[in-house]
């Protein structure tokens, strides 16, 4: 390409660049969650404050709007070891009880039926569905606020009338969440993490 051809597309181009340069210097970074006393960790949307405590066996739970971990009385480097999978455990299996609650709920709405649902570990989805009717979706939603999660529910009950994402899939997805490209840009900008 000629010089005069790569300014033109680079002057074209600005206001993209420049949203996107914006866009990113908005992004805060995360830091690397300890496992501590006091740390706050999102479930559902809402953000609740981690109380370490010991005991003779260790357990997650949520009691007085804290995350309370029970961990074995131990060094303050190995609670970090304890509480982490706890934590994870934790989350997933609220996850796959909320995930086949609103499963259950939403196909009906819908009329459609999946061969199986499950709850996965992955980096960089929310949900997938298969060519043979199953649905997995990323532990990780449960920290999305309702509407959030539903959207991703319908999403991929959707794919079993429409396996793309054709304008057809998403007029359909449309019908049951009207303002779905809210919450695939939530979803775009928002690092879910614990």
């Amino acid at each position: 390409m000629s010089e005069e051809r790569i300014r033109d597309l680079i002057t074209k181009r600005t206001p993209w660049i420049e949203s996107k340069l914006k866009e990113q210097s908005e992004k805060y970074i995360l830091k690397p969650n300890k496992y501590i006393n006091g740390e706050v960790f999102s479930y559902l949307g809402k953000d609740y404050r981690l109380k370490v405590i010991t005991g003779d066996r260790v357990s997650i739970k949520m009691k007085n709007g804290y995350l309370v971990a029970i961990i074995l009385d131990t060094v303050a480097e190995q609670e970090q070891e304890q509480i982490k999978p706890l934590l994870e455990d934790w989350y997933q299996s609220h996850a796959e009880v909320l995930l086949k609650e609103k499963i259950k709920r939403f196909t009906k709405v819908i009329g459609v039926t999946p061969k199986s649902v499950s709850v996965k570990n992955y980096k960089s989805s929310w949900g997938s569905c298969s060519n043979r009717g199953e649905i997995s979706f990323n532990w990780r939603i449960i920290l999305a606020p309702h509407r959030i999660i539903d959207y991703v529910v319908i999403h991929e009950l959707c794919h079993l009338l429409e396996h793309n994402h054709s304008s057809r899939y998403w007029k359909l997805v449309e019908q049951h969440v009207p303002d779905w490209r809210d919450c695939r840009d939530w979803l775009k900008n928002k690092d879910l993490v614990i």
